[in-house]
């Protein structure tokens, strides 16, 4: 045992039931530091207490009965038999692990003193291996197009799962992958602050990152992409992560100045400049936001504050199709004590100039005849899959413009074509879901961040594990909204909702028929992580279970 650890007892050997876990103050009863303390199949383990990725304390979220602990918050999970291993995203480094004794009837865990060490998480590590001077000839082990979250968490998990050949991620992005839910969410515009990860975490990992360059072809017999700065690359295993483009409407003025889309760092930078500071209610200036799904709302959350904001959509209520009526009732309510007004629903006739500067927009015209006063407009109205590359190269797309791929996200109609492996993932896949038995498409990073974990666990183990995953969102509304659901979810034909919407505390379930297939929350964490591991292992209460009043987190994670 170093200087710097010490070892401390932390309770008796019956102080936790199997499959339980808490906070425990370490190295002191009464210390501000904690230590998640867990007991799976009858053995102790001790781990870091906080979810790597916002830091929720994760002794209030769930542990299954193999020891993966799910995030109360955003649904990352960690395996505490594994050394705290991160198993799904959107969490990013591993827990830290520390030693367990049992001396007698008492439990003791060794680990650091001070709380920098003992809070620090464990990131993954470089490859032992020795790159040739030059590879520029040579083709790269794993090429990425496309620098989003997908490609982040492709790269770290290939050095987690011990790959070692070459990395290379041709990125159109003049930055290293950022936290992009932080865009729509706090309207961030500085990279260096929602960035993943450094330059030289990149560098120790030996992941080479093209930035600010796109792909212009892709050539899948010769097993080669030509990029814009007239480079061309060769790969052994290509992975395709090129996201999704925001949709901009085909109106008359929609390109007037000020009319902002919000999908980059660039969007957040310039809607912010357009909103500024303003010192006095009177200074504020009018934001008319276009979309009254996840998108727009966040962006009226993060203007509220310094901005007229009015939301426009198409739809009775927001969020009505995916939460229901009555939820999304209560989070308009929630929005109109902010001062949001609402135009619901409502369609766009056009945008027209501004009388002081006929090259940014003035007002937007809705074809009832109103016109809504607007300093500038945000348009949250959707994303198409950023697949065009593919059509061009001769792929044959889903009518929703993905390209399918199997349960590993391996584009199934070039399967031994060509040279190299093609894999899709995140928004432009349409992969076949195992947990469900169908195919199955989700537009939300968290998924594309779990396709990628699942393709570098094939790519460096050689290990087919084909993706299994629950679909978990979140999203800043009132009281930071909680979901769950499984690839039935947009289908469901009736809803349980318990507890009070208006007030921002509920659960509600989601069904198809008699099973369920999601579930959303308010305040009532950990409800939708259980539900949502219930899902994966098939144990989910059924509509008539939950109707006659019983409660998924009394059911094993088992």
């Amino acid at each position: 045992m170093s200087s710097s650890t010490v070892r401390v007892k932390v309770g008796s050997v019956d102080m936790l039931q199997d499959g339980k876990m808490k906070e425990v103050p370490f190295p002191k009863e009464d210390s501000e530091s904690k230590i998640l303390v867990s007991k799976v199949k009858g053995q102790y383990y001790a781990n870091s207490s906080k979810c790597t990725h916002y830091g929720a304390p994760l002794a209030k979220g769930v542990i299954t009965e193999d020891g993966r602990v799910v995030c109360p918050w955003h649904g990352a999970c960690f395996n505490v038999c594994k050394n705290g291993d991160l198993e799904d995203a959107p969490g990013i480094d591993s827990l830290q692990s520390f030693k367990v004794e049992i001396s007698g009837s008492d439990v003791y865990v060794h680990a650091p003193s001070d709380e920098k060490s003992l809070s620090a998480y464990r990131q993954p590590g470089g490859p032992k291996v020795s790159i040739g001077e030059d590879e520029s000839s040579k083709p790269s082990s794993v090429l990425i197009v496309g620098g989003g979250p997908g490609a982040a968490h492709t790269v770290e998990a290939l050095r987690e799962e011990g790959f070692k050949g070459t990395i290379k991620v041709i990125s159109k992005e003049p930055h290293l992958p950022i936290d992009r839910t932080k865009i729509s969410k706090a309207l961030i515009s500085d990279p260096s602050k929602i960035a993943l990860r450094s330059a030289d975490f990149y560098k120790k990992l030996k992941v080479e990152f093209v930035l600010d360059v796109e792909a212009t072809e892709l050539d899948f017999e010769k097993s080669q992409v030509k990029l814009s700065n007239g480079n061309t690359e060769s790969y052994e295993n290509l992975i395709l992560a090129t996201g999704a483009n925001p949709i901009r409407l085909p109106l008359d003025g929609a390109d007037l100045g000020n009319v902002f889309l919000l999908r980059g760092v660039k969007d957040a930078e310039a809607i912010s400049k357009a909103l500024g500071e303003p010192e006095k209610d009177e200074d504020k200036k009018n934001v008319v936001i276009i979309g009254s799904s996840f998108i727009g709302m966040e962006a009226a959350v993060a203007a509220s504050g310094k901005a007229n904001v009015t939301v426009v959509g198409m739809d009775n209520i927001p969020f009505e199709k995916i939460l229901g009526e009555k939820i999304g009732q209560g989070i308009k309510k929630f929005h109109e004590s902010k001062g949001t007004k609402f135009y619901l629903p409502a369609e766009l006739s056009h945008f027209t100039a501004s009388e002081s500067d006929s090259s940014k927009v003035g007002e937007v015209v809705l074809k009832s005849g109103e016109k809504l006063k607007a300093d500038l407009v945000i348009l949250g109205v959707g994303v198409k899959p950023a697949t065009q590359l593919l059509k061009d190269a001769g792929l044959e797309l889903e009518k929703n413009q993905t390209v399918k791929t199997d349960g590993v996200l391996e584009i199934e109609q070039l399967k031994g074509k060509g040279k190299g492996r093609v894999f899709a993932l995140g928004d432009i896949a349409t992969y076949k879901d195992e947990l469900m038995g169908d195919y199955n498409y989700v537009q939300h990073w968290n998924v594309a961040s779990n396709h990628g974990r699942t393709i570098a666990h094939l790519l460096a183990t050689g290990e087919s594990k084909p993706y299994d995953k629950v679909a978990v969102f979140w999203s800043a509304q009132g009281q930071q909204l909680r979901y769950a659901g499984t690839s039935k979810a947009s289908q469901w034909d009736d809803i349980e909702v318990q507890g009070n919407p208006d007030d921002l505390n509920f659960v509600a379930y989601y069904f198809v028929g008699n099973e369920t297939v999601a579930a959303s929350s308010m305040q009532r964490d950990p409800i939708v992580a259980h539900c949502s591991e219930l899902m994966k292992l098939g144990k989910m209460l059924s509509k008539e279970d939950i109707k006659a009043g019983k409660n998924p987190l009394e059911v094993r994670l088992a």
